[in-house]
């Protein structure tokens, strides 16, 4: 029976380069047709590597495209190969695309990098003599935000419109007991130690939902190659510490539109315009690690005057 790696899908990704990339099911009908391993074999390799020189380790042997996904059927499958993707030590697959996005460069196989495309979890190497199978998942990668990740962050903020609601509600539960008598003041103190408590928690769950927020930005600036992934803990404490601090900025917008945004936002939208790595064609993983850079103490106050 055949067995089939399922290498991309329908929809729209970040690419090595910042570029968004966006994939209908014409696009990848047309990455199947054109497949042609007589004149252009598409290798199966570990990680994307910078030149052709690298070794194989299989080659696609037919490609398709149904359901809204990308497959590729490979034979020549070394059995150490299988053997390492076994043991977890390679758990996603990623492709890379020459320049004209219809032919098949080649299919990698990724140990700790997330691939752009999500929706793949771990590497299933089936019985067959000569194939792997990839499934996808609903969990997303590390790229940017995805529908899933979205659709998290939208229930969070409507718990938190809950939160502010119900605080809002107390709060003036807490202001009409005020004028009352021995009664009515001590249920003025029960409602106002609620609406005490009821603050706290709100201020810990919306602290919560700005971390989980920071960093699903941040990870996708490290996706999209605008910062490596050694720096990532630096900037999430400096946008982080910029928070708690306060304080806003207006800033111009390319439409001439002036807006006033909090000093952690104008941080993350000047690293959100830091250029890409270049990496010559679209590739669809998450950059390699760079080597790690000097590190420095953060003063949020020495920013907020340069900002």
């Amino acid at each position: 029976m055949d067995n089939w790696i399922e290498i991309a899908r329908a929809g729209t990704f970040v690419d090595s380069q910042g570029r968004p990339q966006t994939f209908t099911d014409a696009d990848l009908s047309a990455i199947a047709s054109a497949y042609d391993p007589q004149k252009r074999d598409c290798p199966l390799v570990f990680g994307h590597p910078k030149t052709d020189a690298a070794p194989a380790f299989g080659w696609a042997q037919r490609v398709k495209a149904t359901g809204g996904k990308l497959l590729a059927q490979f034979a020549q499958v070394p059995g150490e190969v299988k053997e390492l993707v076994a043991k977890g030590h390679y758990r996603h697959v990623s492709m890379s695309l020459m320049p004209d996005r219809v032919t098949l460069r080649h299919v990698a196989l990724l140990g700790a990098a997330q691939p752009a495309i999500d929706g793949l979890k771990a590497v299933e190497l089936a019985q067959g003599e000569e194939a792997i199978t990839v499934d996808f998942s609903t969990q997303g990668g590390n790229g940017m935000p995805d529908d899933d990740l979205q659709k998290k962050i939208g229930a969070l903020e409507e718990r938190v419109k809950s939160l502010e609601s119900e605080n809002a509600t107390l709060k003036q539960q807490a202001q009409s007991h005020k004028d009352g008598k021995e009664k009515a003041e001590a249920e003025k103190t029960a409602a106002q130690e609620k609406a005490d408590k009821a603050a706290a928690d709100f201020a810990a769950y919306k602290g919560a939902v700005e971390a989980e927020r920071r960093e699903a930005r941040v990870s996708a600036l490290v996706a999209a190659g605008r910062i490596t992934p050694a720096e990532k803990p630096g900037v999430l404490q400096f946008a982080a510490a910029l928070a708690a601090q306060g304080g806003s900025i207006d800033f111009a917008s390319p439409d001439g539109k002036t807006e006033t945004i909090s000093l952690e936002e104008k941080y993350l939208r000047d690293q959100e315009s830091r250029p890409a790595d270049e990496r010559g064609d679209a590739m669809f993983s998450a950059p390699p690690a760079h080597s790690a850079q000097g590190t420095q103490t953060i003063n949020p106050a020495e920013l907020t005057a340069k900002l």
